[in-house]
């Protein structure tokens, strides 16, 4: 059975509520906009701290993104999983003429 436009667009706008909630910048602008109300003077001291956990969450979360990432970047680089000590990957070998 075919849907109606309004269930089409209900579907719609839930499928980008759900991606709005896993997408990390539109996470980030809603914790800054608590922190705008905090620096308003608007949150109680139980909201502020819940606020406080939810923003170091978020930075330790950006903090293993940025170093998972920079692991990756050196191995594509050198051919180690890590700078120090681990042999290398053989180079290449030449393509038989």
């Amino acid at each position: 059975m075919a849907l109606t436009p309004a269930e089409k667009q209900r579907r719609y706008r839930e499928k980008r509520k759900a991606a709005d909630q896993t997408n990390p910048d539109a996470i980030e602008h809603t914790l800054m906009l608590e922190v705008e109300r905090y620096e308003q003077g608007e949150l109680s001291d139980q909201e502020r701290n819940t606020l406080a956990d939810r923003l170091a969450d978020l930075a330790k979360k950006y903090l293993w993104r940025a170093h998972r990432l920079s692991q990756i970047a050196v191995k594509v680089r050198t051919g180690s999983a890590h700078p120090r000590g681990e042999p290398q990957a053989p180079p290449p070998k030449p393509l038989a003429a």
